[in-house]
């Protein structure tokens, strides 16, 4: 390839040394290879061959002989050694690499040897040396050469050649003045040109990139033109992405050889919004075959970004409630559409160059309102059925490739090229609060909702990809960098409106009113309770460190980053929503696990009331449904507090003592849950997994209530914990506890 002069065939590596070659090519006795790519080489020399096609053994061996295409053209200057010029376009591979010597080539019953010259040539070497053999012949061989090599599989490097080919020998032909991208890849091209016919063939892209491209091309009168020229437009489908400011030159075989139309450096190039507005303009004065008109006028009906469903002269109309962008994951898109005869064969989510049709997995919804706001009002008349109402529709769709900053909107496909488009203005939301809203926004009794949760929400929640949560912010009050032990890391969630009652509780503890304390908390949160924070610090005289999370939605989140903010080995986590039912928790707690070294130890968890809220997460029998259980929930606490410490299933975290460390080596917390609980477990399994044990501590109790919503109702929070039981099944499997298999999916 030109301008490459690595040993990636078997010949020699190329050389700029072009007159000595040129020499050695006059005695008729010596070739000269130039590499195409790993599977061609053009050979180049003279002779007295006259040929389309020649017979060829490499190296002398009667093995490695093929049949070649051969472009000659008659010397100017003819001698004895030679009459003609010649390139022979030769296959590579059958030599697995071995290094070229000699070739042979026969004709009928001619034969003729040459010996190759040591070092390879570059395809613009190649060029110069046939521009000055072939003299008024180049235009005809660099056309020979090009149908050569055009046909089969087209690479990178191969391409690259075709271009310095075309480059050297194509004539100019023309200009384009306007050029325009694509949702759909398609690039659309208008200008003038003289050898240009209406045609679907294939054009060569010259640019920052070259490509392969299928062209349609119509015509049109241009009477500011001579007779010999016309208007062109057209439409250019590249295998790969191109853009439409990067293109330099289009290069084409016209009704005389190859042609080149060079991109007019004062053109106009539009975006993909305005091209369709273009082709419109064009499509009434352009003459083609029905197949090119038929492109264009497809070219014509795209997106450009204005709403043209409620236009439609047929009954469909469309709308839509809600469209949710979650990073990492993709969009949740809750409208109707009605389309009482059936007109609509596709609905598609599209940006850009990426499109997902969202109807074959869409779940319908019934909606009553739209049936009747529409009914008796045209299109639609009289003709909707009043005992038929799913109209609705909810959808989660991946996330799309393409430009990040290109619009979103729904594609409605009919029969024949007719379509309709809808914009879409996502609203960009974590994936807990697009899942909530959407089922809140459901009534609890509709008939769609269980296959909503399990075809569009849990999919939805069980690819979520966002990254951890993270510091954003860090104050210390008091001189927490002295505090010494074990750091209590306190998370802070939407459900604790006053934090004073437990800082209040560890500032008269003498355990824990020294120890180095970790407030951490979302951004919002943490700018809420910064001023009391500060005020109960200096006042009880605390090490406090207020950290503010960027990225947390819940008490989990919150300490994983608390547990960022500092070094110690040792970290006891704290819901604060919880609050010690007595002193010496803490150093029980820290006994404990002393005696056990590394692993996770908890408390006994109780409600206000003294019943037991949680006391270890065991094992369920072989009957259960659930692979995990909560034993003695309900159960006074009296009747677990002379117990002694016990190895469980899995711990709580949101009172526990663990190493620092073994928190980062499973990468946190699990991210896609809608609660605290099965992420909970989800960590612990992953600890479990990696060797760590669990163990509870009935002697320690503290003191809260359930991790439950106070705004959400009943409905909402048994949807929310059933979600949440199916993601955590998917990703461990009916019995996550008694298998050593790893989880699916597990970070």
């Amino acid at each position: 390839m030109h301008g490459d002069d690595r040993n990636v065939l078997p010949i020699a590596r190329t050389s700029s040394r072009q007159p000595e070659r040129h020499s050695l090519l006059m005695d008729g006795e010596m070739v000269v290879g130039s590499p195409v790519d790993d599977t061609l080489v053009l050979v180049m020399g003279i002779g007295s061959l006259n040929a389309d096609q020649v017979s060829i053994f490499l190296n002398g061996d009667p093995a490695l002989n093929l049949k070649v295409t051969l472009v000659c053209w008659p010397l100017k200057d003819a001698s004895p050694r030679g009459t003609h010029g010649f390139v022979a376009v030769v296959p590579t591979g059958m030599l697995r690499r071995a290094p070229f010597k000699t070739i042979m080539f026969q004709h009928k019953t001619k034969v003729t040897r040459y010996t190759f010259v040591s070092r390879a040539a570059s395809t613009g070497d190649l060029i110069s040396m046939v521009t000055d053999l072939a003299g008024p012949n180049l235009p005809a061989v660099i056309d020979g050469l090009v149908e050569a090599l055009i046909s089969g599989p087209i690479g990178r490097r191969k391409l690259a050649a075709i271009t310095t080919l075309l480059q050297a020998g194509a004539r100019s032909d023309g200009c384009v003045e306007l050029i325009g991208g694509s949702d759909e890849g398609e690039i659309f091209v208008q200008g003038w040109a003289q050898d240009l016919t209406a045609s679907v063939t294939r054009v060569v892209i010259s640019g920052r990139v070259s490509s392969l491209a299928e062209s349609a091309i119509s015509v049109f009168a241009r009477p500011d033109l001579d007779e010999n020229s016309s208007g062109f437009a057209g439409l250019l489908l590249s295998p790969e992405p191109i853009e439409p400011a990067d293109i330099d030159r289009l290069l084409f075989r016209g009704r005389r050889g190859w042609r080149f139309t060079e991109v007019y450096d004062r053109r106009l190039v539009v975006g993909a919004r305005e091209t369709p507005t273009h082709v419109r303009a064009i499509l009434p004065r352009v003459r083609g075959s029905a197949d090119i008109l038929l492109r264009m006028r497809s070219a014509a009906n795209r997106f450009d970004g204005t709403e043209t469903v409620s236009a439609l002269p047929i009954p469909v109309r469309a709308g839509i409630d809600s469209v949710y962008r979650i990073d990492g994951s993709g969009l949740l898109i809750c409208g109707w559409l009605l389309d009482p005869d059936n007109h609509v064969q596709s609905v598609k989510l599209r940006r850009h160059r990426g499109e997902c049709q969202i109807d074959r997995g869409w779940t319908r919804v019934d909606r009553p309102d739209v049936t009747a706001e529409y009914d008796n009002r045209a299109p639609f008349h009289a003709g909707l059925d009043p005992n038929k109402h799913a109209h609705g529709y909810v959808v989660f769709a991946p996330e799309l490739d393409g430009d990040s900053t290109a619009p979103f909107y729904l594609e409605f496909g009919f029969s024949g090229e007719r379509r309709a488009f809808l914009p879409l203005t996502p609203t960009r939301v974590t994936s807990r609060e697009a899942v909530v809203r959407q089922i809140r926004a459901i009534d609890p009794e509709a008939w769609a909702l269980r296959h909503i949760v399990e075809q569009q929400l849990v999919p939805l929640l069980s690819g979520v990809k966002r990254p951890a949560p993270d510091i954003f912010g860090v104050v210390d009050f008091g001189s927490f960098e002295d505090a010494e032990g074990p750091a209590i890391i306190i998370g802070v969630d939407e459900r604790v409106e006053e934090i004073g009652p437990l800082l209040a509780l560890l500032a008269l503890d003498p355990e824990t009113r020294q120890a180095p304390i970790v407030i951490a908390a979302a951004t919002d949160i943490a700018d809420r309770i910064g001023v009391q924070v500060r005020r109960l610090a200096e006042f009880y005289k605390l090490r406090v460190r207020l950290v503010s999370a960027s990225g947390s939605e819940d008490l989990y989140d919150a300490l994983e980053v608390g547990s960022r903010a500092v070094s110690t080995e040792t970290v006891v986590f704290l819901a604060a929503s919880l609050l010690p039912r007595g002193p010496g928790w803490l150093s029980k707690l820290l006994a404990a696990y002393e005696q056990r070294g590394n692993c996770v130890l908890s408390p006994t968890l109780a409600y206000e009331d003294d019943s037991i809220r949680w006391a270890g997460t065991w094992l369920a029998s072989e009957q259960s449904d659930r692979a995990l259980v909560s034993r003695y929930a309900g159960y006074p606490i009296d009747a677990v507090a002379r117990m002694g410490t016990m190895e469980v299933a899995a711990a709580t975290f949101e009172c526990c003592v663990m190493p620092r460390e073994a928190l980062f080596s499973v990468n946190g917390f699990t991210r896609g849950y809608l609660g605290t609980h099965e992420k909970g477990l989800d960590l612990g399994m992953k600890l479990k997994k990696a060797g760590l044990k669990s163990y509870w501590l009935p002697s320690a109790q503290m003191l809260g209530s359930d991790d439950i919503s106070a705004t959400d109702k009943p409905t909402t929070i048994a949807l929310i914990e059933g979600i949440d039981r199916q993601i955590f099944d998917a990703r461990w499997g009916s019995g996550p506890a008694r298998s050593k298999s790893a989880p699916k999916g597990a970070a």
